[in-house]
């Protein structure tokens, strides 16, 4: 799951890392457990000034994931099958990471009303990515970035990315060898 050296370049040259897109509001034992470990790992908040004060305990994090990291085991390990977020390879640092996803979490319909787009809650961003078209799915998708998550029953992991605009979706079953869930190549 982790790009192939954890910290290795993509064909871009760009460093990519492992990320999760933590949901706090699934579990209420979730913000306060980020909290406890913010000295462990990188994390940020993807509302900012007033929104993210006053939804601070429902708020989306992003929170960097490290190989054999202890917050990396704690949100996979206990929040696998549970909604808690999606993961994301991605290139730059956690700032420029964020930067992407903040753009994507309001969006307006037809008639300019103004929604919060729940796309780091699993079962969202599985019922939109295969409806999506590909204005939607450049901007989502950004540069060089993957989508994993649990399918509904948490039995396997769900892949997303983009080859050649073309959306293409990879579900591994839990238990498969370890090759086939391992290291997903680094494009």
């Amino acid at each position: 799951m982790w790009p192939q050296g954890e910290r290795e370049s993509g064909s871009d040259g760009e460093e990519r890392g492992l990320y999760m897109i933590v949901d706090a509001a699934r579990d209420p034992g979730l913000y306060p457990g980020l909290l406890a470990r913010e000295e462990e790992a990188e994390m940020r908040a993807l509302y900012q000034g007033e929104t993210a004060s006053e939804m601070a305990e429902v708020a989306p994090y992003l929170v960097r994931l490290d190989r054999g990291g202890a917050v990396a085991d704690w949100l996979i390990g206990e929040g696998w099958g549970r909604g808690w977020g999606i993961l994301v390879q991605a290139g730059g640092d956690i700032d420029m990471v964020r930067r992407h996803f903040r753009k994507l979490t309001i969006v307006n319909d037809a008639k300019g009303a103004t929604y919060l787009f729940r796309f780091y809650d699993p079962a969202v961003l599985r019922s939109f990515l295969p409806i999506s078209d590909a204005a939607q799915r450049g901007a989502l998708f950004g540069s060089g970035i993957r989508f994993m998550m649990e399918d509904a029953g948490g039995e396997a992991l769900i892949l997303f990315e983009l080859v050649d605009g073309d959306l293409r979706r990879v579900e591994v079953p839990l238990g498969a060898p370890a090759g086939a869930a391992g290291a997903l190549p680094v494009r």
